[in-house]
């Protein structure tokens, strides 16, 4: 007979999953605005600090979005995120997510462009060693694709030699680690995904910023098809 640890329950936590009920239940809306965060505390029970803990998870999952002095609002969904009735959290965050790769088409391509101008032959050799690693865990499937995949990425940004660069794309990988684990099951994606990469990588190894780029915004917008289709 096997038991499972208990584990307790943060005050967070738990108006976090009160909060999502009541997006589920339709008793709040795309668009709602919250109750103000001092009546909020108290109907819940719990501190000011929690609440806002509560609020730093939910607004990085896409479900909250805060206006300079004007409160905390549900998102609104995305016209193209094909808003599910059943599932309004789901859509809520798929929207969240189209957000987040249109916002990486524009700043990922621009840096792999610069990577491309700077990355010295030891800085294509890291990112070549880390696409092996990626391609061996993958025949193993041991589940540690997405971390491989996240070195890649983030190898292409200190190639481009801005730190700033790198903590950028360390920032959206974490908002999309769900996301990139579903589509790494899809059939097909994982030699698919293969490819794009090494298209990325010989790109930097030629020193080549155009083809770079075009690699680089090909790949993400296989990436966005896939969650528009799921």
């Amino acid at each position: 007979m096997e038991f499972k640890r208990i584990t307790p329950v943060r005050l967070y936590e738990s108006a976090i999953e009160q909060i999502i009920d009541l997006v589920k239940r339709n008793e709040l809306k795309p668009g709602d605005k919250l109750p103000p965060e001092r009546e909020l505390a108290e109907k819940l029970s719990i501190s000011r600090g929690s609440l806002r803990e509560a609020f730093r998870v939910l607004e990085s999952r896409g479900l909250i979005k805060s206006k300079p002095g004007g409160g905390r609002y549900i998102r609104e969904i995305r016209k193209n995120g094909h808003s599910n009735t059943e599932n309004i959290i789901l859509s809520l965050e798929k929207s969240s997510i189209l957000e987040l790769l249109e916002a990486r088409e524009i700043f990922e391509v621009k840096i792999v462009k610069i990577a491309a101008q700077r990355a010295t032959i030891e800085d294509t050799e890291l990112i070549e060693q880390v696409l092996n690693k990626m391609n061996e865990e993958e025949e193993l499937k041991d589940g540690k694709e997405t971390e491989s995949d996240t070195e890649f990425h983030l190898a292409i940004a200190r190639a481009s030699h801005n730190f700033v660069f790198t903590n950028i794309i360390r920032l959206h990988l974490d908002l999309l680690k769900g996301t990139r684990e579903k589509t790494q099951q899809i059939p097909g994606r994982r030699e698919e995904r293969w490819r794009e990469h090494q298209a990325i990588l010989q790109a930097i190894k030629e020193h080549d910023s155009k083809k770079a780029g075009e690699a680089m915004l090909k790949h993400l917008r296989n990436i966005r098809e896939i969650v528009v289709g799921m």
